[in-house]
């Protein structure tokens, strides 16, 4: 049971780092320390018969259980303490830049502030700045003018979070910057050696074209910011998306073409060169979690022959992730850091039972493949059955491109020129990866779309999967041991299952969720296996004055970025029907980007809107509002969903005698009553306040207007939620659909009031991310948000 002992120390490192994050970041206190105590009884009723010492090192994984704890913790309140500077009034920040980036026209930095408290901030600012320009900051004193402000996490379950990526970074603050300024370049050797490196790769890559120079930047150095989108998802959806990632692959490629330059005999001197190309290339490839991997079991690789000591994979790869996790326990969720060390795990597990059926070659491909495709399956809710094959050419070329590639930017650093020809022939290469991955995407058509995969479900594989392959069954199946394997599966089966419970999903269980889609609504209905929409968002710009992530940027497609991956992560495989409340794009356009890459059944729309022609300027709409997927809403219409639950518009009451203009005001909008049981959802839109008072006048003296639950109108706006209509309503809850900042200045402080007034709970997308409603058989509700 013992005789990695690394590893399984480092398992317990990282076990307690895992309870540190649900406990400090999720708030799943209960949920964790079942997940503590079981792991824990477990360790202590594990045997092994054959070592005095198994007590001993007991002792040392719970030791380390709970360092790893204890290390997360002091590590979650040194950065929760950092994200108060979003509340600053500081008005200008100093400090050394540690590396610099220009994505999407935005620079950003990370610098080291010279007040200790925050340690680390990353600086953005807007500006159309040349890449080789903000490289050459590294190192640099900078002083900006500008404001602190919050890195948002995920708004939505199943989206990616910002916020937790830029922790694994050691980041917890952002700060926008009017200007960056440059007040010292701190000309040291070392700043020196660092911007010639980052100078060199830029004229490295400026003598080819654009499309091979930004792919060759992606495969050889890591940077995707200048890839196309559409040839990033073929290589996502080709499973191929690794290469474009600095890995253990390259570092393997990089570590092989010095070994061949240096000669097979393994001396200090030629260690020494392998291992100064390594630190030069973890530099231009900015230290990603992969690479740190890769350099640090090559390193262990390169000692073990000069101390004569048998060099051991899995126990290399335990040190390296022990080492990282060190330094930035939250790397542990960042899909980087997972996929690079599921790749080891899988070579080192698999690659053994598969080298008797398919060779050692392949079998290693394979072994890599089968430990990455459920964490990849999990995170983008799809999966290529034909990946393995997909990468046996795209990796061979690969093989080629890269160690050529270093090697004409080793030519141009040493002899100042590169020549044309291997430019060519990079250019060529690179231009058949492209075509070939192009070739067998072949339209997304074996791509399968994965919904609901659960992480509980995920860990349950690779337990399974790593389990079944390890060394310990082989040797206890070969003695015949089988009530030994019986035992240990169901000790340790109890604390995955805790685990699996920490990381369930609240919102799975919940009804009806309004989903956070920035400064626009959306509401999302389930019963029985179907779902349904209302509205979809769709603002042409989220309209942030205060944010740090790419939201901020013009023509998001909100319909591919957020509601087709929270779907699927929702378990949602296709969508029955959307209805709009009318057709301003902030409500409709996202319907119309979802349909065009998601199965949404209909879309329907006020019966007003009847024959409406819309133009290429409606945000494409013309593109998806049409027959026979279009449904004209009536007043008369009810969708039923299953039984007890349906959805009614209940405003307006009539329909107008002319088709109307797309562009006309919000007074043609649609509401919407979901009733669920005995629990009533009303779903306004952008509902005006005189469209209100003659709601509540022809209504007078019924329930109808009553609800347990309010979408308030038109984002919070002053224009509506007037105080007649308020109380006619009588909400338990209302909810507030707006994005983070907005300029519009949603919610209106006077509707904020008149809520509060009446003591309404109010949540708020813009504050808490998706707000989803959990309705009992009792007709009791709960609330659960996105963010905390």
């Amino acid at each position: 049971m013992f005789r990695r002992k690394l590893t399984a120390y480092t398992l317990m490192y990282t076990a307690g780092i895992a309870a540190g994050f649900f406990i400090f970041e999720r708030s799943r206190t209960i949920e964790a320390l079942g997940f503590v105590l079981s792991l824990f009884a477990s360790v202590i009723l594990l045997r092994d018969e054959g070592m005095s010492t198994a007590n001993r090192h007991k002792a040392v994984m719970l030791i380390l259980f709970l360092t790893g704890a204890l290390l997360f913790s002091v590590r979650c309140a040194e950065l929760d303490h950092d994200a108060g500077y979003a509340l600053s009034d500081t008005s200008s920040i100093r400090g050394e830049v540690l590396s610099a980036s220009v994505k999407n026209g935005k620079v950003r930095l990370i610098i080291r502030n010279e007040e200790r408290d925050p340690a680390k901030v990353l600086v953005a600012m807007k500006d159309p700045v040349a890449g080789h320009e903000v490289c050459l900051m590294t190192g640099s004193i900078i002083e900006a003018p500008g404001r602190f402000c919050e890195i948002s996490g995920a708004d939505d379950p199943g989206l990616f979070d910002y916020g937790l990526y830029m922790r694994g970074k050691g980041v917890g603050v952002s700060f926008k910057a009017d200007r960056i300024d440059v007040i010292d370049p701190r000309d040291t050797t070392r700043n020196r050696a660092i911007r010639y490196l980052f100078l060199s790769r830029e004229n490295f890559l400026a003598r080819f074209d654009k499309d091979t120079g930004a792919f060759i930047r992606g495969a050889v150095f890591g940077d995707k910011t200048d890839i196309d989108e559409d040839m990033l998802r073929m290589f996502n959806d080709n499973s191929t998306g690794h290469i474009l990632a600095v890995s253990g692959l390259h570092i393997g490629f990089l570590y092989g073409l010095m070994s061949f330059l240096t000669g097979k005999q393994r001396t200090k001197g030629s260690s020494a060169v392998i291992t100064a190309a390594m630190l030069i290339y973890g530099t231009l490839t900015m230290w990603s979690a992969s690479t740190v991997r890769a350099c640090i079991v090559m390193t262990v690789k390169l000692l073990s022959v000069h101390l004569k000591r048998p060099f051991d994979m899995l126990s290399s790869v335990s040190f390296a992730a022990f080492i990282l996790l060190t330094f930035q326990p939250y790397q542990l969720f960042d899909s980087g850091f997972q996929m690079t060390f599921l790749a080891m795990l899988g070579m080192t597990f698999l690659t053994g039972p598969l080298s008797s059926v398919a060779g050692r070659n392949l079998a290693e491909m394979l072994a890599v493949q089968a430990g990455t495709i459920p964490v990849i399956t999990a995170t983008y809710c799809r999966m290529n059955p034909l990946a393995i094959f997909i990468n046996i050419p795209v990796i061979a070329l690969a093989s080629l491109m890269v160690p050529a590639c270093i090697l004409l930017y080793m030519a141009q650093m040493v002899f100042g020129m590169l020549p044309g020809a291997g430019v060519r022939l990079a250019e060529l290469v690179a231009y058949s990866i492209i075509k070939l991955n192009g070739l067998l995407d072949m339209g997304g058509g074996f791509s399968v779309r994965i919904a609901g995969a659960g992480s509980a479900a995920v860990i349950a594989i690779y337990a399974l999967m790593f389990g079944a392959s390890s060394e310990w069954v082989r040797v206890r199946l070969f003695r015949g041991e089988r009530r030994e394997i019986a035992r240990c599966a169901v000790l340790l089966a109890i604390p995955l299952i805790m685990l699996g419970s920490c990381m369930y999903d609240r919102f799975s269980d919940d009804e009806v969720v309004f989903v956070a889609v920035g400064q626009g609504d959306c509401t999302h209905v389930r019963a029985a296996g179907h779902d349904i929409l209302i509205d979809g968002g769709g603002q042409e710009s989220f309209g942030s004055k205060g944010d740090a992530t790419d939201k901020e940027d013009d023509g998001y497609n909100v319909g591919e970025r957020i509601l087709m991956p929270y779907l699927l992560h929702e378990g949602a495989e296709s969508v029955d029907i959307a209805l709009v409340t009318h057709l301003h794009a902030d409500h409709y356009k996202g319907i119309c980007e979802l349909s065009e890459v998601y199965p949404v059944g209909a879309i329907g729309v006020p019966y007003d809107y009847r024959g409406t022609e819309l133009s290429e300027d409606d945000a494409g709409a013309s593109r998806c509002v049409k027959e026979p997927e279009l449904l004209y809403i009536k007043p008369e219409t009810r969708v039923d969903i299953s039984e007890g639950v349906y959805i009614e518009p209940i405003w307006p009451l009539e329909t107008s005698k002319e088709p109307l203009d797309s562009a006309d005001p919000n007074e043609h909008n649609t509401v919407y009553m979901i009733h669920y049981g005995s629990v009533r959802i009303m779903v306004t839109g952008d509902l005006l306040e005189e469209d209100e008072l003659e709601m509540v006048r022809h209504y007078e003296g019924t329930d109808t207007l009553r609800c347990d639950v309010l979408k308030v109108a038109h984002h919070g706006s002053k224009s509506s939620s007037s105080e007649a209509f308020l109380d006619a309503a009588a909400p338990r809850i209302a909810v507030i659909q707006c994005g983070k900042n907005n300029i519009y200045g949603h919610p209106h402080a006077q509707t904020l009031e008149r809520l509060e007034s009446r003591g309404i709970p109010v949540f708020r997308t813009d504050e808490s991310g998706a707000v989803g409603i959990d309705i009992r058989r009792s007709g009791k509700i709960s609330v659960d948000t996105c963010r905390k």
